[in-house]
């Protein structure tokens, strides 16, 4: 805003100095006042802003070279207008005028004009009264706030950009804390559950009603691990992956999230496909999608349709997606039958901070973060839509490989258990309590402490005794990482298992000795197959 002022200033003294220059024009007449005119003429092409001398009537009876190339009129074409038409509106210039009259002079007077070729820009205009070839005249200095303009919508921009961002942190780290809070109630749901049914006929109704929990259990476990993925901060290195699961599993999650009066309609027809993707951010794209045919659909309800094929795109084709290669894609598509959008919607649907939403309801990103997500994964987006026939958004990914298909073969009940001592670890009694019920139902002689400094002690006195140790991570005193770093100090052979309710970098966590990340909840044949794999395992590299 200094510079702004400045600039006005600089105005103000250009103004005043070109009054004596009339002044002195006006004081002389013949050949004396031709030269002086010529003299007039120079001084003011050099200013280099836009300078109109003009009847109050409109009639303009002079323009600098700045006024006819900033406006595109000619100096002939200039004396053919009036200046009520270099107004965006005719009216504006009315209130100049009035405003000149009360005050003797405008300074400041903000203003949208208009150009030849119907363009228009902010101004300011500054402007004095003068007597100008014997006639009482307005000299007019006009300011283009353009360059102001964008430079302020740009560090509005960045403003929005940086909240945005601040905001996703806390979204992330409060998905954080209250993913690994119910993470730790499945937990206790899914031992409970799986003890219960142990006791239980296999035949009972009340099995039956266990089972049933166990599986809304299983979907809500499905919920938190979407949510971390969704908030997770860190893209993953992308590997090969059949697409057809990555969408079939956040279908799942969005119907759960969807209205009772729309409904989720998944069809695929490609369940091979393999493409080389970050699966989170393969989520996000069909989060963003969903969420913005949800809102489309909220008040008078209707159907999301989710489709997943294989097309080949030829070179004809190309013409019709520039950015897409000649070749095989799967085409993810998630389309509505909502009101639709006309093309001016259309053509800035993807620019970021774009929306259509009421203020506060959206933020504009959502479809600039998934053309972007689609772009890096070397595919493109398109959109179809027509006001009144719904919108259907094609994203393409390039195939990678056919994914092998194989009989399905029913997975093995049977938990493996086996007699070995395991100290387990957790600062929750509850799931302490639960896990070591689990684990002696499947043989093992357990240990338990609720508190890492104690169960460190414990393992100190005797490292011998224990052949695994099972800790959770996120504990007050030490977490299970620190303490698992003291215990290799002292026994290098140590297997020790980490569980979870949080997002870990597994890698390197690896790196530091544990064997094996479990994340919670997790049933008992996930815990005893773990526990089993690594005792062998260790057997094998003692031999």
């Amino acid at each position: 805003m200094d510079n702004d002022n400045k600039e006005k200033d600089k105005l103000k003294r250009r103004i005043t100095g070109l009054e004596k220059t009339l002044q002195i024009v006006t004081g002389y007449s013949g050949r004396v006042e031709k030269n002086l005119r010529q003299l007039f003429e120079v001084v003011s092409d050099t200013m280099p802003v836009p300078m109109m001398i003009s009847l109050k009537t409109g009639a303009i009876l002079f323009s600098n070279g700045n006024a006819q190339k900033i406006f595109g009129y000619s100096d002939e074409d200039f004396h053919k207008i009036n200046a009520a038409v270099l107004y965006e509106n005719p009216q504006d210039r009315n209130v100049f005028i009035k405003t000149l009259e009360d005050n003797g002079e405008v300074r400041d007077f903000a203003v949208r004009m208009k150009k030849a070729d119907g363009t228009v820009f902010p101004a300011s205009l500054f402007s004095r009264q003068i007597v100008f070839e014997g006639q009482n005249c307005l000299l007019t200095v006009t300011h283009d706030l353009s360059e102001l303009k964008q430079e302020e919508e740009k560090r509005l921009l960045l403003e929005r950009q940086l909240r945005q961002t601040q905001k996703m942190e806390a979204i992330g780290t409060m998905a954080s804390g209250i993913a690994h809070d119910f993470n730790n109630i499945l937990t206790i749901i899914f031992g409970r559950s799986e003890l219960a049914l142990l006791m239980l006929p296999e035949e009972s109704k009340a099995a039956k009603y266990i089972a049933d929990a166990l599986s809304a259990a299983n979907r809500a476990k499905i919920i938190i691990m979407q949510i971390l993925a969704f908030c997770r901060k860190k893209e993953e290195e992308r590997r090969p992956f059949r697409i057809s699961m990555i969408v079939a599993e956040a279908a799942k999650m969005i119907e759960s999230l969807t209205p009772s009066n729309i409904s989720i309609r998944l069809r695929i027809k490609s369940k091979a496909s393999i493409i080389l993707c970050d699966p989170t951010q393969i989520h996000q794209v069909m989060m963003n999608l969903c969420f913005n045919a949800n809102h489309a659909l909220r008040d008078r309800g209707g159907v999301i349709e989710i489709l997943l094929e294989e097309v080949t795109v030829s070179s004809q084709e190309k013409i019709m997606i520039p950015t897409l290669n000649p070749g095989s894609y799967v085409r993810l598509t998630v389309s509505d039958n909502g009101p639709g959008m006309d093309k001016g919607i259309i053509d800035r649907v993807f620019d970021p901070f774009f929306t259509t939403k009421p203020a506060g309801e959206g933020t504009g990103m959502g479809l600039a973060i998934v053309h972007g997500i689609v772009q890096a994964h070397g595919g493109a987006v398109s959109v179809e839509s027509e006001p009144g026939k719904g919108a259907a958004f094609h994203c393409y990914f390039p195939i990678v490989a056919e994914a092998e298909t194989s009989a399905f073969v029913k997975p093995e009940k049977t938990v493996p258990g086996g007699s070995e001592n395991i100290l387990f670890v957790d600062d929750e009694k509850d799931i302490s309590d639960t896990c070591t019920q689990i684990l002696k139902t499947l043989g093992y002689d357990v240990t338990t402490r609720v508190r890492s400094p104690e169960a460190f002690a414990l393992f100190k006195q005797n490292p011998g005794q224990f052949d695994l140790v099972i800790t959770d991570e996120i504990m007050p005193e030490m977490s299970g990482s620190e303490m698992a770093s003291e215990m290799l100090k002292i026994r290098m052979d140590i297997p020790i298992i980490l569980i979870t309710g949080r997002e870990t970098d597994d890698k390197i966590l690896s790196e530091s000795g544990i064997r094996a990340v479990i994340r919670k909840p997790f049933s008992r044949l996930e815990i005893g197959s773990a526990i089993r794999d690594i005792l062998d395992e260790n057997k094998e590299r003692k031999k």
